[in-house]
């Protein structure tokens, strides 16, 4: 990538990238945890990662959609 392409970058950017990163991790941990209590157990825990998941994605995804420099790209095209 050259040097005036990373320089327009928004700091934003790198730290949404990695908190989306984290959250995916965090929510399959908590998901293989979940299976794996089922399949000890042998029967149907409540799936708690969904809590994780969707609060954690819903806030994701507004703060990928209010990101400025989406929103300037749509805006010029």
């Amino acid at each position: 990538m050259s040097e005036s392409a990373e320089g327009s970058r928004p700091p934003g950017g790198l730290a949404r990238r990695v908190v989306t990163i984290v959250w995916a991790v965090v929510g399959g941990i908590q998901f293989v945890i979940w299976l794996l209590m089922c399949l000890i157990s042998m029967s149907f825990k409540a799936p708690f990662w969904l809590w994780t998941i969707v609060g954690g994605g819903l806030v994701l995804a507004v703060w990928w959609y209010l990101d400025p420099a989406r929103r300037a790209r749509e805006g010029s095209e």
